[in-house]
């Protein structure tokens, strides 16, 4: 009987050390989970430092044990996060508030971007296109796409095009379902992010491709021949589209005509977008380098070495990420380097070319958004652009470009005019009904060139 009562007693001495060290344990986790939530955030001495105050702080809605932020993008006054997990989350880019939550499609399957306009929210899950509305997350269109997608969609006001990894740009109607599809082949793999805006829509291919086609009515402009892959997403500033290459070139071109205005070289591959600020165009190159251009001229205004990334801009100052991963501070008209401030490992910058906020977000949803002492209301940077009206001939003879519709009719080819000395080339692929593809395959828009 005494044998048995030990047992029992060390039993229950072992239960009780057992609970004790997983109650530390749990303790010890939820202290290193603040421990690194504080890590994260931006003291105010810190942010005074720079002549920052933050306005919000929020937690995106996700579990840091299997997923993370995969990426954020701001449309107006709207940020948009989505995680790894397919899960879409809406702020108000202003006050952090959260607008909705949307899952989508499964968690398993791999998820291209959010892209977001004034009305819709765009994401490819797998191989099925969501678009949601803006104003409460609740789906609008979900369909397969055509094939593999390359990259995230985008959307514009009439269509969400979709660039598939063989080249194909498909676009969905929105709003009234019973439009055809549409899709443009391209040469090369469309693997990155397109571009619309309101008159165009943009996007590249790893040949050097760039084609710029109408957004509403459906047609090709033109096409723009880089000579070297093009691995980071265009850029607008109305009415000039921006182009950078793994060579190390910016381009810049007239959206409508395909005349190219300048061309600069950073001389290291650029692998982001560029952002337009103004008269202002900047690029990060792979040196790494922050490139300020003016971009009226094409000609450099200031260079400032090891700056990674840009983050955002005001009137008298240029937020960035050097190559350490410290926020830093530039002057607007030097490039001087004002200030800096380490942040942690997993947190980036959001590149934001639309306002003077600075927004930070960490791999595991904690976002920040900071602005300068005493600016309480954002700078705009983007006027907003409404689609133009036909226009008479002009005496260059610049060709006409038809007004925005909300029912699109066929597509007619459309040569645009450049000098000779230009790269852009008028766009001599055809566009057919996506369901009529398979029938039109002896079509060939590229004239027996491989796909």
């Amino acid at each position: 009987m005494s044998h048995r009562l030990n047992n029992m007693n060390c039993r229950r001495r072992s239960a009780i050390g057992a609970l004790v060290i997983a109650s530390v344990i749990l303790g010890l986790s939820a202290l290193g989970t603040s421990a690194l939530a504080a890590r994260r955030l931006v003291s105010d001495a810190e942010a005074r430092h720079l002549g920052l105050q933050r306005a919000w702080t929020t937690q995106v809605r996700l579990d840091p044990a299997r997923n993370r932020v995969e990426r954020a993008v701001l449309e107006g006054d709207r940020l948009t996060v989505m995680t790894s997990a397919g899960v879409v989350q809406e702020f108000n880019a202003l006050t952090g508030e959260t607008m909705w939550i949307a899952p989508i499609g499964n968690p398993d399957h791999p998820s291209l971007g959010p892209s977001s306009s004034a009305k819709f929210v765009a994401v490819i899950n797998g191989s099925t296109l969501y678009v949601l509305d803006k104003m409460d997350g609740k789906p609008i269109v979900v369909r397969p796409v055509g094939g593999a997608p390359g990259a995230a969609p985008a959307v514009g006001e009439h269509y969400v095009f979709v660039p598939l990894a063989m080249g194909r740009i498909e676009a969905y109607p929105l709003g009234e379902q019973k439009l055809t599809p549409w899709y443009y082949q391209s040469f090369g793999r469309a693997m990155v992010a397109p571009l619309a805006t309101p008159e165009s829509f943009v996007w590249s291919t790893d040949s050097g491709h760039l084609y710029v086609g109408r957004s509403a009515d459906l047609g090709v402009r033109f096409r723009l021949e880089t000579g070297s892959e093009i691995v980071a997403s265009p850029a607008y500033g109305a009415p000039y589209v921006y182009a950078a290459t793994s060579d190390g070139e910016v381009f810049s071109m007239h959206e409508m005509t395909g005349q190219r205005r300048w061309k600069y070289a950073t001389g290291f591959p650029v692998t982001r977008a560029p952002a337009v600020v103004g008269d202002r165009v900047f690029v990060t190159s792979e040196e790494p380098m922050l490139h300020c251009i003016d971009a009226t001229k094409g000609t450099a205004i200031w260079e400032t070495p090891h700056i990674a990334q840009f983050a955002a801009a005001s009137a008298k100052r240029v937020y960035g990420v050097d190559d350490l991963g410290a926020l830093v501070v530039l002057d607007a008209a030097t490039g001087a380097l004002l200030g800096r401030m380490p942040t942690d490992s997993s947190t980036n910058a959001l590149v934001n070319d639309q306002t003077d906020r600075v927004y930070l977000v960490s791999e595991d949803g904690v976002v920040q958004c900071l602005h300068e002492l005493g600016a309480k209301e954002p700078m705009y940077h983007r006027p907003k652009v409404e689609p133009q009206a036909p226009q008479a001939p002009t005496s260059e003879g610049q060709p006409v470009e038809p007004n925005a519709t909300t029912r699109p009719q066929p597509p007619a080819d459309v040569e645009a005019e450049a000098p000779a000395d230009e790269e852009a080339a008028p766009a001599e692929e055809s566009e057919m009904p996506a369901e009529e593809s398979a029938a039109g395959e002896s079509e060939d828009p590229f004239n027996g060139i491989d796909q």
